[in-house]
C-alpha cells in the first residue's frame, strides 16, 4: 500500500516542537551516556511492520522479537556503538539511528581478590548479588561467579560513602552513608536525599507506602550507671536512637524516641563498664535496623546493645512486645529469650516470621547464627529454624540473613568477608569470599536479585506507520492497537496518557502487567479530528522512566471509502463524486489541486497500478 499524505501548514512547527521534546526518552541507553554497570537494557523506537529486530553492538549481532532487550557481559572501560535494524518482508533495510555509550572502568580501589569457593548450580537461587563492601565505602553487584556487574559511584555521595539497603521495584536503589539517606538510580544519580538535620546510621529504607524509615542518633545527658568508672562525671552523654518516617517531600510522618519509651534502668552493664568518656557517648541502644510492616501496622526495631528486638504499634507508639535478654528489661514479655546477643538486621519473611542475624557476642560459646522465629499473636514465640555459622565465619558485628524465593537463605558474615547461601537442609550451596590485599573486606549487607532491572518495559503501536521522526496513523483509524512488554521481574502498573496538538490531554488510563509478561490493549481515539498526537507511558512508581512516541494523523490519499485498502471500489466511488457531488471533499482531491476532476481519477489509477 502506498501512502500519500498532507499536513496543514500552520501546524508543522508545532509538530516539530512536540516531537523534539520526546527524543530523549526514545533510545535507552541515551546517546553519549556513561554507565557504571555492564548488564545493559536496550530500548529503541519501533520500526513499522517489522518481523523482529537485529541489534548491531560493536559488530556483534543480537536478535529481539520486539523493541527491547537485555545484553549481558559487556566490558568495563569500553566504548560502544549500536544500531537497530528491522527484519521485514521486503528487500529494503529499515534501521534506526546509530547511538553511542560507554562503560566506566572499575574503581581503582576495587577489591583484588574476590573468589567463589562453592557454587552448586542446581541448588542455588541464580541471579546477581548486591554486596556492601563496607571497608571501601561502596556497594557492588556480582554474578554467581563473583564477577562485578555494577558498582555505586561513591563520589556522588557525601564523604564518598554509600551502602545499599534495597533495590526497589521502581528500579532505584536505597541506601545511606555518612549521616544521609538516599534513593538513586543505577548510575548513582540521586533522586532523593535526606536533610542534614538528621544523623542517619545503620539503616535507611523505603516502605510500601513510599515513605522513608531510618535510624537517627539521639544524645541526652543522664546519670552514669553504677558500673561506670568512678573517675567519670556524675552525668554523661547517652546515645540512644530515634526512629523516623519521612514522606517523599521530607516531611516527618512518624517518630519514636528511645529516651521517651524506654527506661534508663534498661541498659547493658557491659557498655557502661567499658565506657571511657573520651570524646564519645555511652553507647546505650546502638540500633541497627527498623522495619515497618504495613499489613500488621507494626514497626520492628533491632536494638543491638540491649540484645533486643521490639515491636511497636504504629498508631499508638506503644510497645507490643520485647524479645531478647530479659536482664536488660523492666517488663518481660516471653519466657524464652532464645539466647541471642547483639543481633543485626531483624526483618520479616514472606510467611510473616521474624528472621535475624545473631552475633552471639558475650555468649559462652560465642556463636554466630541465623534465627527464624514464629511470633504468634496470643502465644509464646517458637524457634522454627536455626543455622549456626562455621567458626571461620563467626563475626561479633555486622551480619544479615535474607530468605530467598527458593527458600534458601543468603547470609552475610560481617567482618569475615564472606557471603554464603544455605539450603533448607543447612548445606552451603554458594560461598563468596572477598579480600583486598590479603585482608578480609567487611561486608555490611547483601541481597540476591534476578538482575539489575526490575522495572523495564517497552511498547509498540501495531497499527502505526512511517518511521522514527515521521510516524503516522491513517485518518480514518478509530483506535490504536498496542502491546506493552514488561521486561522486568516485578509486576508493574503503567499509566498511559494521550495528548493532542498543543499537549492537550484527551485521555488517560492504567494497565497492570505481570513480570515478564506482555499485554495487548486498545486506545479508542476521540471523534474530534486532531492532527498530532503524543503518547506517554510510564510505571506509576517511577515517572522518570516515561517513554513516549509522537505521530500525526494523515489522510491515506486514494482510500476514498476508508476501508484502508486502495482498489477498484475507490475508483467507482471517485467517479460518482466527480459526476454527482458538487461539494468539495479533500479526500477525493488526490492530486491536491483543490479541484476534483478527471486528473484525480488518473492519479488514483496510477496509485493502484504502482502499489
Amino acid at each position: 500500500m502506498i501512502f500519500i499524505y498532507k499536513k496543514m501548514k500552520n501546524k508543522i512547527n508545532l509538530y516539530i516542537l512536540v516531537f523534539s521534546i520526546c527524543i530523549p526518552q526514545n533510545f535507552i541507553p541515551e546517546n553519549g551516556s556513561v554507565l557504571n554497570y555492564k548488564q545493559i537494557y536496550f530500548k529503541w523506537p519501533q520500526i513499522s511492520e517489522n518481523q523482529g529486530y537485529i541489534i548491531d553492538l560493536n559488530g556483534m549481532n543480537y536478535y529481539s522479537e520486539n523493541n527491547s532487550i537485555i545484553i549481558d557481559n559487556l566490558e568495563w572501560n569500553q566504548e560502544y556503538s549500536w544500531q537497530v535494524c528491522a527484519l521485514t518482508n521486503d528487500e529494503n533495510q529499515y534501521c534506526n539511528l546509530v547511538n553511542n555509550f560507554s562503560i566506566n572502568q572499575l574503581p581503582v580501589d576495587y577489591p583484588n581478590n574476590i573468589n567463589v569457593l562453592l557454587f552448586d548450580e542446581e541448588q542455588c537461587q541464580n541471579g546477581i548479588t548486591i554486596i556492601d563492601y563496607e571497608s571501601i565505602n561502596y556497594a557492588v553487584a556480582v554474578d554467581m561467579y563473583g564477577n562485578p556487574i555494577w558498582f555505586a559511584k561513591k563520589d556522588n555521595f557525601f564523604n564518598s560513602r554509600i551502602l545499599i539497603s534495597q533495590l526497589l521495584s521502581n528500579g532505584n536503589l536505597v541506601g545511606f552513608g555518612a549521616g544521609y539517606g538516599y534513593e538513586f538510580d543505577l548510575n548513582s544519580n540521586i533522586v532523593y536525599q535526606s536533610l542534614s538535620e538528621y544523623d542517619i546510621h545503620h539503616h535507611f529504607y523505603k516502605t510500601e507506602n513510599d515513605s522513608y524509615f531510618f535510624i537517627d542518633a539521639e544524645v541526652e545527658n543522664l546519670p552514669c550507671p553504677e558500673e561506670c568508672n568512678d573517675e567519670l562525671p556524675s552525668e554523661v552523654p547517652w546515645q540512644g536512637d530515634r526512629f523516623i518516617e519521612l514522606d517523599m517531600n521530607g516531611d516527618e510522618l512518624w517518630n519514636w524516641n528511645t529516651f521517651e519509651y524506654l527506661s534508663q534502668d534498661e541498659y547493658n552493664p557491659y557498655w557502661a563498664e567499658n565506657y571511657s568518656g573520651e570524646n564519645d557517648e555511652l553507647d546505650w541502644t546502638h540500633s541497627n535496623s527498623v522495619f515497618f510492616d504495613v499489613n500488621e501496622n507494626l514497626v520492628y526495631l533491632s536494638l543491638r546493645n540491649l540484645s533486643r528486638i521490639t515491636a511497636i504499634d504504629y498508631s499508638s507508639k506503644e510497645i507490643v512486645w520485647n524479645l531478647g535478654n530479659s536482664d536488660f528489661m523492666e517488663n518481660v514479655y516471653f519466657e524464652n529469650d532464645f539466647g541471642f546477643s547483639h543481633q543485626h538486621s531483624a526483618q520479616k519473611t514472606y510467611n510473616n516470621n521474624l528472621l535475624f542475624f545473631d552475633n552471639g557476642r558475650g555468649n559462652d560459646p560465642e556463636l554466630s547464627r541465623c534465627l527464624e522465629i514464629e511470633m504468634p499473636i496470643d502465644d509464646e514465640p517458637q524457634l522454627l529454624w536455626e543455622y549456626i555459622l562455621p567458626d571461620s565465619l563467626h563475626t561479633l558485628s555486622r551480619g544479615e540473613c535474607d530468605r530467598l524465593t527458593n527458600d534458601n537463605t543468603l547470609i552475610s558474615a560481617g567482618r569475615t568477608g564472606n557471603v554464603i547461601e544455605v539450603n533448607n537442609s543447612n548445606e552451603i550451596v554458594w560461598h563468596l569470599n572477598a579480600k583486598n590485599n590479603g585482608s578480609a573486606i567487611s561486608i555490611y549487607r547483601s541481597e540476591r536479585i534476578e538482575n539489575l532491572h526490575p522495572n523495564i518495559f517497552s511498547y509498540e503501536i501495531l497499527n502505526l506507520s512511517g518511521e522514527y521522526g515521521n510516524y503516522f496513523i491513517d485518518y480514518f483509524l478509530n483506535e490504536l492497537s498496542l502491546v506493552l512488554y514488561n521486561k522486568g521481574w516485578e509486576n508493574q502498573i503503567y499509566h498511559y496518557q494521550l495528548f493532542a496538538d498543543n499537549d492537550f490531554l484527551i485521555l488517560e488510563n492504567y494497565l497492570e502487567v505481570s513480570a515478564y509478561e506482555q499485554e495487548y490493549f486498545n486506545i479508542i481515539l476521540p471523534q474530534e479530528e486532531y492532527e498530532f498526537y503524543n503518547l506517554n507511558i510510564y510505571p506509576v512508581n517511577n515517572i522518570g522512566k516515561t517513554q513516549n512516541i509522537s505521530f500525526s494523523r494523515i489522510v491515506n490519499m486514494g482510500d476514498i471509502n476508508g476501508d484502508l485498502i486502495i482498489d477498484i471500489l475507490d475508483v467507482i466511488l471517485l467517479i460518482n463524486i466527480i459526476l454527482y457531488v458538487e461539494a468539495y471533499d479533500s479526500i477525493a482531491d488526490i492530486n491536491n489541486d483543490n479541484e476534483i476532476n478527471i486528473l484525480d481519477l488518473v492519479e488514483l489509477v496510477n496509485i493502484i497500478l504502482h502499489e
